[in-house]
């Protein structure tokens, strides 16, 4: 008959196996450990790694897309600030030279003119003979240039050189409306001009004076005689004006040194139309002209009025200025001359022509 084990020996069974199990587990746990652990780190450090370089390379391309973007705007700002220091230093430039006033004289003095060059004439060339080359068609010849109009007038050439001036004191003329228009002049020995002159109805300063300017820069000449020839508007109606002789005296030393400094004024109206000279009258030359003076025999003016209206004639300055001395309205002084001017002072030309159709001085 066959023995079933006991229950004793299969419990001890039971526990040697479970012995065997943890055994089993435990050799487990430390071939885990000593081979397994080590490689799993290897792996979490690699892995570890690969992600921060990851987020490092993302976050380096993200702020350079975002340094691109802004980039293009931040150049423009640059320019502008530039543009505004420009702009606020030539601010502060023209802030520093502030526009003068002009202040008002009795004439500004006339500055001297170079003459006009002489046209040149080409060299006629000479024919060459005959060959047997083709016949060629001449080139076509430039237009000369055409010389300036000469005077039209019975006014014979002096001998000293004028030039025509406009003669303008702008910061004066602006405020009354005042402007000249040449139309025509001619310069030299025998000179003219055409001037169209206008202004504001009703103004009476006179802030121009377009005239031939002939400079001397020398001694008082012994005999000193001059020739003129005008031509008025048609229709002076309504306008303020006068054909003046403008000449200023001073030492022979200063007028051969070209200094303006001390001169005196005479001035020789021949034409008068609604003006009158500034001063009162102190007298009479020997022809019944009638001499105005304003201010000092030294610097002050002296004006000669004829007895009527000429267009055309002659006028001895020499004589008319050996009177004024003898009257004591000119100086003994005044031994010297820088200049003989003509032309016209009109407060209002009315936009009216005036011309000087000859003119010239001579000297001995």
């Amino acid at each position: 008959m066959l023995r079933r084990p006991s229950s004793q020996g299969q419990q001890g069974k039971a526990c040697a196996a479970r012995k065997a199990l943890r055994a089993a587990i435990a050799m487990g746990s430390r071939i885990w450990r000593k081979i397994l652990t080590p490689k799993l780190g290897m792996v979490a450090a690699v892995v570890i790694a690969f992600a921060v370089g990851a987020y490092l390379t993302g976050t380096l391309l993200n702020s350079s897309a975002r340094a691109s973007h802004i980039a293009p705007d931040a150049a423009p700002v640059g320019r502008h600030a530039v543009k505004s220091n420009h702009e606020s230093s030539s601010k502060s430039k023209h802030g520093l030279h502030q526009k003068q006033t002009h202040k008002h004289k009795s004439k500004a003095k006339p500055t001297p003119k170079r003459p006009k060059p002489t046209p040149k004439t080409e060299p006629t060339p000479t024919p060459s003979s005959p060959g047997h080359s083709s016949p060629t068609s001449p080139a076509p010849s430039s237009p000369p240039n055409s010389p300036s109009p000469k005077p039209v007038t019975s006014v014979i050439a002096g001998s000293v050189s004028c030039n025509f001036g406009p003669d303008t004191w702008s910061g004066d003329a602006s405020k009354v409306g005042y402007s000249v228009q040449e139309t025509q002049s001619s310069n030299g020995h025998l000179s003219s001009f055409a001037v169209v002159l206008n202004a504001n109805k009703g103004n009476t300063e006179v802030v121009g004076y377009p005239s031939d300017q002939c400079l001397t820069y020398s001694g008082l000449p012994k005999t000193l005689t001059s020739n003129f020839d005008v031509a008025p508007p048609a229709n002076s109606s309504g306008l303020d004006y006068e054909y003046a002789y403008d000449i200023w005296l001073t030492t022979a030393a200063a007028a051969s040194s070209n200094n303006w400094s001390n001169d005196l004024e005479l001035m020789i109206w021949t034409y008068v139309h609604g003006q009158v000279p500034a001063g009162s009258v102190v007298g009479s030359l020997s022809d019944g002209s009638k001499v105005w003076v304003a201010g000092d025999s030294t610097t002050g003016t002296v004006s000669v009025v004829l007895p009527s209206n000429k267009t055309a004639g002659s006028v001895d300055i020499a004589s008319i200025i050996s009177q004024l001395k003898s009257m004591g309205h000119i100086t003994s002084a005044d031994t010297g001359i820088l200049d003989v001017e003509y032309g016209i002072e009109a407060p209002y030309g009315g936009g009216q022509t005036f011309k000087v159709n000859g003119f010239s001085v001579t000297a001995g």
